[in-house]
Formats: C-alpha cells, structure tokens, sequence
C-alpha cells in the first residue's frame, strides 16, 4: 500500500511539472523535445489516472462498511471508465504526436502541421537534451550530413559560401533542405566532372548538353543520339564514357562512391535541349553488372520513333514523298529505299536481353531466343539441378507492356517436365527508357509484388 502510494505522489508530481513546463515555456523560445512530450502526456493521461484509480479501490476495498456489491459496483464502473478513457486518450497521443526527425546532431524537423492540414515543417535545434529552439541549417550541419553521408571529408571553401571536396576544390557541392531531410548533389557533380574529362580525353565526337531536369544546381550529361544508325555508336561511347568514370573514380578516391550510390548519363535523339529520351544508370550496390547499353538505347528508339522512317517521318508522310518524286502513286511491287533497310529488332527480345544480362546471366543460365506456334516470344535459360537433384527447365516469357506503358514485363517460369508443369518462379519490369531491372518478387498472378515493383509499372 506505501509503494503504491509512493509511486501515485511522484507521477502526480512528474505530471504538475510537466503542465508548469508546458505553460513557462510559451513565454520563451524554448520547447520541449517531442519524445518528452510525448513522456509528459502519456504519465499525465495514462499512468498518473491509472494510480489514482488504484488508490481509490484500495480505499473503497478497505472500508468495511460498505456494502460489497456496491464496491463490486464501484470498482467495474471505475476499471471499464479508465479503460475506455484510456484508449481514445492513448489514440489522440498516438496520431497527435508531432513526428521530430533528427536530421544532424545539431538540426531537428518536426511536422506541426496537426491532424488535418498541409504539412509545416519547422526546425530546430536541441538544447539540454530535453528542450529545442528555432534554427536554420549552417555550413556545419552540410558538413556533417555529407561527411557520415560519403564517409570522407569535405570542407568550406576560402570565401565561406560554398562546400567542396578536397580533392576537387573547384567543384562546388550544394546541400538542399527539403521538407523532412537533407539531400545533395554531390554524386551529380561527380558524375559530371568525370563524364567531361573522359568526354575530351577519350576524343568522343558527338554533341552534348547540359541536361537539368528542374533541379537547381544539379545538371546531367545528356549524349546526341543521330538516328538508328548511331544506336551502336553511341553505345560504345556511353560505355567507354562510363568506364573510365569509374575507373578514374577508384584511383582518385580510397572507396568509390559509385559502391553505394548511382551515376547515371542520359542521351537524346531530339533537338530540345530540355528534352531527353532515355538514362544510362551505373553503380550502385543492387544494380550489378551494367545493362546492354546498346539495347536500351535501341529500346527507346523504337518507343520514340514508332512508325517513322530513317528520317524520322511517318511512314504514311513517306509514302507521300515517294509519290511526289516519281510522279505515280504507290503500289504494292513498288519497293522504296526505306523499305529495303533491314527490319528493325524487336524491342522485346531486347528488353528480354536486358533481364538476362541484370538479373538471369550471373545464375548461370543460358540464352536461346525462341517463338511458340502462335508466334509469341520466350526464352530459352535452359535447364539447371536443384538441391534435391531433380533437373529444372527455365524459361523467361514476355507478357505485355505494363499498365502505366513505361515497362515491359516478363515471366520466369519452371518446370521438371513439359510446360503444362510450369510455375512461376517471378516475373520482372523493365522500364524502357532507363533499362532499369526490377524483381517483383511475385510467385502467382494474385501477387501485389514489391512496393518498387508497383511504383515502376503503376500496377
């Protein structure tokens, strides 16, 4: 009976203190720190009733003139009246609490925008580990995000305005405060920097623009792509830009931030220098090895350029030029110069080649491009020992374009006999302006997949 009395005279003091608090505080700067808020009210509401209500059946059981059924009464009414208090007051806490994201040691964010309205971000920094005030983002807290970020040092530089690298103190490195965390475009720069040095060291011969997709301070490099026939071309120079990128990165640095981050260079077969058609990413720890550069590029050309000629004409505007130069119309027998290039590849054997080269080719499977009778295409992974040393037959089929048409989608199937005896072992996207590979981890067709799964092909 003491301890709980004890225990009932400190919450009720923690609790008079915290509404004292609460009530100064509005007359300074100063606030309370969101976990002890979130502290404050729970022994205000929860624990410190819950100790009172304890005493007062403990007092009523004692009293040996009132009649038991009345404490049984008593005592039911108070418990069920507790809980339910309990339970809206502990959800008004739960969805009521200001979210404080600690974005350095020195900056905090909290969203006070309430239950309803528009979010309000307001930062702070904290003071004497229970309190906050108002503050801004300095060139320190930069620092420290960039530096536990890449793990390396960066520094302000002489006039005190802007951060860079060491390494590269021309390169200037901007670091945004957007909403609830921090990001930069230090990977941007990088990327940059080294793609234009390879650009001219290597002697590549195309034109470039400036690429910024609204973003301030974080401009890409976007490659001219000069119709069909420079699809290969321009493949090899993505690629020779890339690996010296990367090269150049490890000899300059002691751990190459591509290991954890992604470059990425973008190429055009448009004339709008605010335009682009598709991306090339590299690095990054989840990507594995780099993707058929030539086959994403032929991927967005035949997405760009569907129904045109060599020229970038419809075919019908072709047809009409062909008339207006001989003078007759035309006929079936009649063979224009455009109709005796090769026929362009199908752009799902290409993206299935894609999958391959991401996801398939390093488990060891093989590649044998195939139709079935009704002329849909699949491929050929050929077959594989299991643990249980049965023998498995794999295939890679193409289903259809993806809902929101920015990916093609496909099927990986197995079986220990013929394709009555199938099941599916996952299916993939890839979307087709960057050749990004996406596992979506479903097993069955009522499978949702990964929430990267469904973002990419708005499934």
């Amino acid at each position: 009976m003491k301890t709980i009395k004890r225990i009932a005279l400190i919450t009720v003091c923690i609790s008079i203190l915290y509404i004292a608090l609460s009530e100064l505080l509005t007359f300074t700067e100063l606030s309370l720190r969101t976990w002890v808020n979130v502290m404050g009210q729970i022994i205000l509401v929860l624990i410190t009733p819950l100790m009172l209500v304890i005493l007062i059946l403990m007092l009523l059981y004692r009293n040996k003139r009132i009649h038991r059924i009345i404490k049984i009464v008593c005592a039911v009414a108070a418990v069920f009246g507790y809980i339910f208090c309990a339970f809206y007051l502990f959800l008004f806490i739960l969805f009521g609490t200001q979210e404080e994201k600690i974005l350095t040691r020195h900056l905090l964010v909290t969203d006070e925008s309430g239950f309803l309205g528009e979010s309000n971000y307001v930062y702070y920094r904290p003071v004497a580990f229970f309190f906050k005030t108002p503050g801004e983002i300095t060139n320190a807290d930069r620092l420290e995000y960039l530096e536990k970020k890449y793990k390396k040092e960066f520094v302000v530089n002489e006039s005190g305005d802007a951060i860079c690298d060491p390494e590269f103190p021309e390169m200037e490195v901007s670091v945004y405060l957007t909403r609830e965390e921090l990001t930069d475009n230090y990977i941007e720069e990088m990327t940059l920097w080294y793609l234009l040095q390879g650009y001219d060291e290597l002697g590549i011969e195309r034109d470039y623009y400036l690429l910024n997709l609204g973003t301030e301070d974080r401009d890409y490099m976007c490659l001219r792509v000069d119709g069909r026939s420079d699809i290969s071309v321009v493949a090899e120079d993505i690629s020779e830009m890339i690996d010296y990128t990367m090269d150049k990165e490890m000899a300059d640095n002691a751990s190459s931030i591509y290991q954890e981050n992604l470059g990425r260079i973008y190429f055009s077969f448009g004339k709008d220098e605010q335009d682009y058609t598709g991306v090339i990413y590299f690095g990054g720890k989840e990507r594995g090895p780099l993707v058929d550069i030539e086959a994403v590029v032929s991927i967005a050309y035949q997405q760009e350029f569907a129904g045109e000629d060599e020229q970038g004409q419809p075919l019908k505007e072709a047809h009409e030029r062909y008339e207006d130069t001989t003078g007759r119309g035309y006929e079936e027998e009649d063979t224009p110069a455009y109709i005796e290039e090769e026929p362009e590849p199908d752009y799902r054997e290409e993206a299935a080649k894609v999958v391959y080269d991401a996801v398939l080719a390093k488990e060891g499977y093989s590649y044998e491009v195939c139709y079935n009778a009704k002329g849909n295409l699949y491929i050929d992974l050929g077959s594989k020992e299991s643990e249980d040393d049965k023998t498995y037959y794999y295939r890679l089929v193409y289903d259809r374009p993806s809902k929101n048409g920015a990916c093609e989608l496909f099927v990986l199937y197995r079986s220990a006999g013929g394709m009555d005896e199938e099941v599916i072992e996952d299916m993939y996207a890839v979307e087709m302006n960057s050749g990004k590979v996406v596992i979506s981890g479903k097993k069955a067709w009522s499978d949702v997949g990964t929430n990267e799964y469904r973002e990419l092909t708005g499934e």
